[in-house]
């Protein structure tokens, strides 16, 4: 049985410009110790998704319209509030994209910690304080006594990101979210949040959905990938499948869209390769593939009706006219 099986999870938004799909059936199911990376552009339905795991969507004006998600043989969409609160943070915890605006400002780095090992383990000052100081050294913050005692604008943004982490794997989840866990960060934090928490992984034997719009990352990262467009998953397969060979044009688009070792850019002979146009505004009515209008090999029942999905082979399945 998988940790986490999603099945067609549809989310919506009731705005004054009309009702926003934001997520459209997506399905898909996450194994014990598994990574899974889910991509593309910013407004694909990305964050989204991850959120309603956790029931994050602030209703109104958000509405789970329809789905279930179990986690454990639990449907979290059933769950009351009380029962709800128990699983976040101790079974499924989440790193948020940008820790400047996670963390809270007026309290200290430790007390927001501690925090939750006094909520969820229901230790006492002390014993939480010790635990909060052992799991900063996990995420490797130089002298631990003496960031317990900071706060966030103290500390550089990758600290704050490790800060964010060390919160998420507390009480060692069994599923850790994260949502562009390396916006904002340098090339080279960005290598050492990433080798983080695939080693806290391996140590916590927890499964992890990485969000992302770096195809990059989830190479070095992530054994499967999920590819959203417009709310839709519209590929998904193994790292090496997708990689190797790629079936949607939107993901030959992003993977073509990669900086590569001697590839030069716009001012040389070879610019980088974009997508044209942009992801359409997912309050309108499109009857047919929502790729239709930027895809280069698009055909007369692309924009008419949409297309089914298509399993090419055991593990890799693409939701295109070319392939049905």
């Amino acid at each position: 049985m998988p940790l986490l099986d999603v099945k067609n999870l549809s989310v919506n938004f009731n705005t004054l410009e009309g009702t926003v799909r934001a997520v459209q059936g997506v399905s898909f199911s996450l194994k014990k110790r598994e990574i899974i990376g889910i991509v593309g552009e910013s407004g694909c339905g990305k964050s989204v998704t991850v959120r309603s795991i956790l029931r994050l969507i602030p209703m109104p004006p958000g509405e789970i319209s329809e789905g279930r998600i179990m986690f454990n043989g639990e449907n979290l969409l059933a769950l009351d509030q009380k029962r709800l609160r128990g699983i976040r943070g101790s079974n499924i915890s989440m790193i948020f994209q940008e820790p400047m605006t996670s963390l809270n400002p007026v309290f200290t780095i430790g007390n927001q910690i501690s925090e939750t090992f006094k909520v969820h383990q229901k230790m006492n000052k002390q014993r939480a304080r010790k635990a909060t100081i052992n799991i900063l050294e996990k995420v490797s913050i130089p002298s631990p006594e003496k960031r317990f005692e900071e706060y966030p604008h103290q500390l550089s943004g990758g600290m704050r990101q490790r800060v964010m982490i060390a919160i998420a794997l507390a009480c060692q989840p069994k599923l850790l979210i994260a949502d562009e866990p390396t916006t904002a960060l340098d090339m080279t934090v960005q290598a050492q949040i990433l080798d983080l928490m695939l080693q806290l992984s391996d140590q916590f034997d927890t499964s992890i959905l990485l969000i992302t719009h770096d195809l990059g990352i989830v190479a070095q990262t992530a054994s499967k990938v999920i590819v959203m467009y417009a709310g839709k998953i519209i590929e998904t397969g193994s790292v090496s499948s997708i990689f190797k060979h790629p079936f949607h044009p939107y993901t030959i688009g992003l993977i073509k869209s990669l900086p590569r070792m001697g590839l030069r850019s716009q001012y040389g002979k070879k610019p980088l390769h974009e997508i044209p146009g942009i992801v359409p505004s997912m309050n309108e009515n499109i009857s047919g593939c929502w790729f239709a209008p930027r895809c280069d090999q698009s055909m007369d029942i692309c924009r008419k009706v949409a297309p089914l999905q298509k399993y090419i082979d055991s593990d890799h399945s693409v939701s295109c006219w070319l392939f049905n």
